[in-house]
Parts: C-alpha cells; sequence; structure tokens
C-alpha cells in the first residue's frame, strides 16, 4: 500500500516530515503502513539512529507495545529491504493448496526482487547517522532530575510544572522523559516535540494532550506556522489511500 508523499511543500525540512509520518504510523499501531514510511524516511535522509531513536520516545507516549513493534519493523526492514523473507512464506504457503506451483511462483517472486547489486546501492544510501553516545545523566539520577526539570519547564513555556496530585508520574515526567529520554542527541528538543505531536496526532483519546503538546513544540523553537503544517500534512497523509 504505497504512501503518496512525494509533492510536500513545508517550512519543516522533507526529511523531519518523514520522520514524523513513521511515529505517526508507529503510534497508530498500523505496521502495514510503517514498512512502506520507514524506506521512504530513509530514501529521504532520515537517519537509521534518528528513527531508532525517535521509537525508542514513543514507548513514553504510546507504551512500549508499540515502540518495539516499530523498531522490529526497523530491524526487519534493515536485514531485509525488499521483503523478499515475506514473500518466500507466502509461496510456501500456497504450496500446501499447490505443491506443483511452488517453482513457478518461486521464479516470479526472484523476477520481481532487485538484483544484489541494487539492493547493496540502496543500503548504501541509507545513513546510521552519528554514533549514538549513552548519556551521562543515565549513571545519575539527581543529575537527570534536575536536567528534566529544567527542559520540562522549557517546554511549558518558562513556567514550573509540578504534578502534585501524583509524585510517581512527576518524578517520572521529569526524570526519565526529560532528562533521560531527551538527553540524547540524536534528535532537537524541537524534533522531538515534533516527534510528540505526530505521535498524538494518530492516536484517540488524547485530544488534551495534543493540543498541549502542539503548543509545547512552538516553545521548543518550532514555529506556529511549522506545527500547523505537520499536522495538515500528516491528516493527509494518514487518510490518503
Amino acid at each position: 500500500m504505497k504512501q503518496n508523499m512525494q509533492t510536500t511543500t513545508s517550512a519543516l525540512p522533507e526529511r523531519i516530515l518523514y520522520l514524523c509520518a513513521c511515529v505517526a504510523w508507529a503510534a497508530k499501531g498500523d505496521l502495514q503502513h510503517l514498512e512502506t514510511a520507514v524506506p521512504q524516511a530513509l530514501d529521504h535522509g532520515v537517519t537509521i539512529n534518528e528513527l531508532k531513536d525517535a521509537f525508542a520516545q514513543l514507548y513514553a507516549y504510546a507504551g512500549f507495545p508499540r515502540s518495539l513493534n516499530a523498531l522490529g519493523v526497523l530491524e526487519k526492514i534493515l536485514n531485509d529491504p525488499y521483503g523478499k523473507a515475506d514473500r518466500m512464506n507466502e509461496v510456501n504457503k500456497e504450496m500446501v493448496n499447490d505443491p506443483y506451483g511452488k517453482a513457478d511462483r518461486m521464479n516470479e517472486v526472484n523476477k520481481e526482487m532487485v538484483n544484489e547489486k541494487m539492493v547493496n546501492e540502496k543500503m548504501t544510501k541509507w545513513s546510521w547517522g552519528k554514533p549514538f553516545v549513552r548519556p551521562a545523566v543515565w549513571d545519575d539520577a539527581a543529575e537527570a532530575l534536575r536536567t528534566g526539570t529544567a527542559m520540562q519547564t522549557r517546554d511549558e513555556g518558562g513556567t514550573p510544572w509540578d504534578y502534585t496530585f501524583c509524585p510517581q508520574a512527576d518524578y517520572y515526567m521529569k526524570s526519565h522523559l526529560f532528562g533521560d529520554i531527551y538527553a540524547s542527541d540524536q534528535l532537537t528538543p524541537a524534533v522531538r516535540e515534533l516527534v510528540t505531536v505526530a505521535a498524538l496526532s494518530a492516536m484517540d483519546g488524547v485530544t488534551p494532550q495534543f493540543e498541549g503538546h502542539k503548543e509545547c513544540a512552538v516553545f521548543m523553537g518550532n514555529t506556529p506556522e511549522q506545527v500547523a503544517e505537520l499536522c495538515r500534512w500528516l491528516s493527509h497523509v494518514m487518510n490518503a489511500e
């Protein structure tokens, strides 16, 4: 199911739009569309490590199952960029009903697959990006809480936000989400907020958070026009057949 994402105009870099599309499909739990979106993102300059970081961050909003599923799709594509293994599995299933047609089907599949040289050329164009470096705050809980509190305050437009009703959730958000997760330098704080907006845009029942994070995305350095354009573009992509 191919997505038409070739004609896009936006103040945001196109690569960021493709990154956010991947996050939206992952948050929705639509792995079929995600398997199309990931290679498109890689083709348009999103790095493998950026996708890994965005999918890891996703767990804070959509949960570990969808975060890990998205990482699994990325890993699968890197190991088998053209899905030949899946196609061969389909042939093996068909053999149950047509045991004598397997050879013909295998030939059809092989004809549809690009040759090894083209596969290598494709993979060469995909970049891992800058190496992942373990953040120092991961080994310093007090520092993670301090830097996370400062980052959360920035995210709220400079106003400190304390969730006194539930100290546990308050600590998790400050220390882990804004401390540990934001400490990774694969994505900027501005892009992280766009990733969050993309995830929330694809989820049901999170309207307050979606609206709030659109504002936070501006506080983190994006323009209102960029956030609005991202939302319009994602709506088009997610609803296109």
